[in-house]
């Protein structure tokens, strides 16, 4: 070959490799990006459903008295009249 296309080929070679790695964002950074924006728009699909489901979960405390019992009697242990509350103690953790 001759000079000519040996200057043409390195030129568009350092034209490829400058538009891979060069510029503003290179390729790799927008590859990044891409993933980054992927990973954030799975995170908000999940976030969503987690506060639709807490949104059932308050409109259904506050008009469904089964649950309000229920999260009564889990959250701060209350009991109906005459019902009692036993309490389990490992061995180990009782002090003589």
């Amino acid at each position: 070959m001759n000079k000519k296309r040996w200057a043409s080929l390195l030129v568009l070679l350092g034209s490829a490799i400058f538009a891979w790695f060069g510029g503003t964002f290179s390729t790799p950074e927008y590859l990044a990006m891409k993933h980054a924006e992927a990973v954030t728009r799975d995170s908000l699909v999940a976030l969503k459903k987690e506060v639709d489901s807490l949104s059932i979960f308050r409109d259904s405390l506050a008009s469904n008295p089964a649950v309000q019992e229920r999260y009564a009697r889990e959250t701060w242990g209350m009991l109906r009249p005459g019902e009692l509350s036993f309490k389990i103690v490992p061995a180990d953790s009782v002090k003589h």
